[in-house]
């Protein structure tokens, strides 16, 4: 695993005032194109949380070298943009795999917009973080770690991956509430599932668990009952983000029994919803449109909703 890079942020942090959550957002243009936003008026609970989502700003976090370019640029203040147009003002910032192990962004970033609306997911080597470091971190609101194996194109064996994982848990562990953050195919879920209950950490799984096979009937998917079995800890959670990875159709119909199913599992408790701004594998796309079809798929079941947008994220994130 790569060592830590040393350097820290390029410009000192600088207070950004919150903004007012809102209860209702109406959206103005009719399309069901994946870049126009939706007219639909979903009512979302005070406060609630987009648990995936990122920042890119290379002129003030230049790329490390060798690291693949960003497709495009997502300061702090679009994100706050984002959020209102959203009417989700909480974030969790998730390290994305061009910065490598270098969390400067992420943590000048919860620095500036605190721990009441904010929380971070790092990127680090288990070899060599020290405990003091999780814990200077654990102070700014950070509260997981992101594996990814799909983005790097990691092809990693049953023992490889469980030996990560365990390398992680060990480090997670002392910290009570943090979460290892896994963007793996669904597939790799069948040398994840036997390790379950030795890790004793949070573990989650991102985009929907990644399935693999079109059509997204969750059934034919490999690993879907590796994740049904997962789902059956309250210490797993699935984000219902990213869409467009797998969906062939403009509206996301396709992937409603999928969502569904996951909305089934454990009653509910264990998903939550993330944009993935600013949308890397789609730019230009408008998160309005996902996120209204998340809301009309929760069936008008305001409990539900409330889990997939705000309690279950307050849980998961340990948000007081």
């Amino acid at each position: 695993m790569a060592a830590i890079l040393a350097r820290r942020g390029m410009l000192p942090p600088r207070s950004i005032e919150p903004r007012s959550s809102a209860i209702a957002v109406t959206i103005q243009s009719p399309s069901c194109a994946r870049f126009i936003g939706s007219t639909f008026k979903p009512t979302l609970p005070a406060g609630a949380w987009d648990s995936h989502m990122h920042i890119i700003d290379t002129t003030r976090y230049p790329l490390p070298e060798n690291a693949k370019p960003a497709s495009h640029q997502a300061t702090v203040r679009q994100a706050l943009a984002n959020a209102e147009h959203l009417a989700l003002p909480n974030m969790v910032l998730v390290q994305l795999s061009n910065y490598g192990n270098d969390n400067s962004w992420v943590l000048d970033v919860l620095s500036e917009l605190g721990p009441a609306r904010s929380r971070g997911v790092v990127a680090f080597d288990p070899d060599t973080i020290g405990s003091r470091t999780l814990l200077q971190w654990h102070e700014l609101g950070v509260r997981g770690v992101r594996l990814n194996l799909r983005s790097s194109n990691s092809v990693l064996s049953k023992v490889e991956i469980q030996t990560a994982l365990r390398k992680y848990a060990d480090k997670l562990r002392p910290m009570k509430t943090w979460s290892i953050g896994l963007y793996a195919d669904m597939d790799v879920l069948d040398h994840v599932q036997p390790l379950i209950s030795e890790l004793q950490v949070k573990v989650v799984l991102e985009h929907f668990g990644s399935p693999t096979r079109l059509p997204l009937n969750p059934a034919d998917q490999p690993g879907w009952n590796a994740l049904k079995t997962m789902m059956g800890d309250p210490r797993v959670y699935v984000k219902i983000s990213a869409p467009y990875l797998f969906s062939k159709d403009l509206d996301f119909a396709d992937l409603e029994s999928l969502a569904k199913a996951l909305f089934d599992m454990r009653n509910g408790n264990g998903v939550v919803f993330g944009s993935d701004w600013p949308h890397t594998k789609s730019p230009g796309y408008d998160a309005t449109l996902f996120r209204d079809k998340v809301v009309e798929w929760c069936g008008g079941d305001q409990v539900l909703l409330e889990k997939l947008f705000l309690r279950n994220a307050q849980n998961l994130w340990d948000v007081e």
